[in-house]
């Protein structure tokens, strides 16, 4: 077990306020950071006494090694898809490039990076693509660096899932593109977490690549009707057509869902790419229990 400070940027993030939530169960001493101090205040951890919150910008490099002064390992959760950064792929390879320079710098021993699951060819979506890039960017550094990739996140508060809740919640009938067919291997949010935290008390990750998935690899219709079956909602007639482009989908999507197209756009684009685990060496590493789909909507909607 660690005996020093963890660091989690990104901490006011879907994945990073709940990381922050089992990391002080388990009686570690934290240091949570965000770009807004109003939000981590506002965090039901906030106030804990064994949490220290912090106000810092990825892109800050003084911030950033204000923050990880002190600090033995660093969750690395940053994300840089804003209505601000109109390049996030740019943003998000400065952040990674600033991130091993400061880490080199003030003794970090590990970092532990969330990315994307995704086949690296040139069909690959701008979002996932730019996942993979931090991830080789950050093991470029000197500091040993675990990556997780995962493909889409189960679980009340994940954009992913809360996009495709209220497409079958609000659709009796759902117009899609082709997309609706490709594969992928979705995973519940309380397994993520417990691999991020197994990846903290095993030294066997450092400095390696894992993919992260749930028992099920299925289509995104697959998933459209267990959630439907889980809801208790009527089976949504789905009618994919060839002509539904990706600007089109993500207009749409932004009007359907209460997210706004620049965070729609980025997720829709990946979903043309089949994300299913190459290896699933973690699961023999971090043994647990991997809810399936139909467990983790049911845990997500109830």
């Amino acid at each position: 077990m660690v005996s020093g400070r963890v660091l989690v940027l990104g901490a006011t993030g879907y994945i990073g306020t709940q990381l922050v939530t089992v990391l002080l169960e388990r009686g570690y001493l934290v240091r949570a950071a965000g770009r807004s101090l109003a939000k981590l205040e506002r965090c039901s951890w906030a106030k804990n006494n064994r949490v220290e919150i912090v106000e810092t910008n990825a892109l800050d490099k003084q911030g950033l090694q204000n923050a990880c002064r002190g600090c033995e390992v660093v969750y690395y959760l940053v994300h840089s898809m804003n209505p601000q950064n109109k390049d996030f792929i740019q943003t998000d390879r400065r952040a990674a490039q600033d991130m091993i320079g400061v880490a080199g710098k003030t003794g970090v021993r590990r970092i532990i990076y969330l990315g994307g699951l995704g086949e690296n060819d040139k069909t690959l979506s701008k979002h996932l693509r730019s996942r993979m890039e931090v991830s080789r960017i950050l093991h470029s550094g000197k500091v040993p660096v675990t990556t997780l990739r995962a493909a889409m996140i189960i679980g009340k508060g994940s954009v992913s899932f809360e996009i495709l809740r209220c497409l079958v919640n609000r659709l009796p009938i759902i117009i899609t593109p082709c997309w609706i067919f490709t594969q992928s291997q979705p995973i519940a949010v309380t397994n993520v977490i417990h691999y991020l935290v197994g990846c903290l008390e095993s030294e066997h990750t450092a400095g390696q690549v894992f993919d992260i998935g749930g028992p099920d690899v299925l289509s995104y219709r697959e998933l459209m009707d267990i959630y439907a079956k889980e809801a208790g909602l009527r089976k949504r007639l789905i009618i994919p057509v060839p002509f539904l482009t990706v600007t089109l989908s993500s207009l749409w999507g932004g009007w359907i869902t209460p997210f706004p197209a620049y965070i729609v756009r980025p997720l829709v684009e990946g979903l043309k790419n089949r994300v299913v685990c190459q290896d699933n060496r973690i699961r023999d590493i971090i043994p647990q229990k991997l809810l399936n789909c139909h467990e983790a909507i049911r845990m997500a909607i109830s």
